[in-house]
């Protein structure tokens, strides 16, 4: 769910709420004066928290501030009425949570959600959070291959969904089908520019499927790609860690 569409339903939510106050104030002793300076002032208020608190989390998610976009998340959760709008906010604290590796976690933010309360994109994001989580941890490999690819039956032009399928048969020993199921990564955004984490990530993930294949030439030249196209990652440490785990032959060409 866009930024826009979640500060609107939660602005919708929220003065209906402020109607119903100021209508009380209004029938009260302070009569209908006050009711408009009330109303007034809570609309005010509702306005500026439901406009610039989501933009302010969405933004932090995007520049990788996760604690701090899980905190306004926080924030925002207690006065969400609108259930949809409710569980696109669990999906995004269990995205921060999967950024931390916290997979148990992420599972227990996803788990309060219906997804049948969700739009189609919001659900389409819970269904691959939760396979994320699942496959990565790994948890339950199968459930996260199933979660996948219902994911990217609703949004097929997301390439993240189609690598969150090749975690997913990674983490179930289908090499050959990982290693294609990646690629198919690469060639969805060929036209395009990458974001360079998914693009470290996934490199990373095609050094480990091929590594397991006993292909340490194949391993290495994705896990340096990995490392230089984001050497500030976690994957690319990882990868790293990995190259270091060649065969003693290779590491030393490495290092010539």
């Amino acid at each position: 769910m866009s930024t826009r569409a979640l500060a609107r339903r939660l602005f919708r939510a929220l003065l209906i709420v402020g109607v119903g106050v100021a209508a009380i104030v209004g029938a009260g002793e302070f009569g209908p004066g006050a009711a408009v300076g009330t109303f007034s002032l809570i609309v005010l208020i509702l306005f500026a928290f439901v406009v610039l608190l989501p933009r302010a989390a969405h933004r932090a998610f995007e520049r990788g501030e996760f604690e701090r976009a899980s905190r306004l998340y926080r924030i925002l959760r207690p006065f969400v009425i609108d259930p949809g709008v409710r569980g696109a906010l669990d999906v995004s604290l269990a995205g921060c949570r999967l950024a931390g590796s916290d997979w148990r976690g992420a599972l227990a933010e996803l788990d309060r959600v219906s997804g049948q309360d969700l739009a189609p994109s919001a659900r389409a994001a819970w269904l691959n959070n939760r396979a994320y989580a699942n496959a990565r941890g790994p948890i339950d490999p199968a459930s996260a291959l199933l979660d996948a690819e219902e994911a990217m039956a609703l949004r097929p032009d997301v390439a993240g969904f189609r690598h969150t399928r090749g975690i997913a048969l990674l983490a179930l020993g289908r090499l050959d089908d990982a290693i294609h199921e990646l690629d198919n990564v690469w060639r969805k955004l060929a036209d395009e520019d990458l974001p360079p984490l998914l693009e470290a990530e996934r490199c990373y993930d095609l050094g480990i499927a091929w590594q397991r294949k006993g292909e340490s030439d194949y391993a290495r030249d994705y896990f340096l790609r990995a490392r230089a196209v984001a050497p500030a990652s976690p994957w690319a440490r990882l990868a790293g860690d990995a190259v270091g785990r060649l065969p003693a032959a290779r590491r030393e060409a490495d290092a010539v």
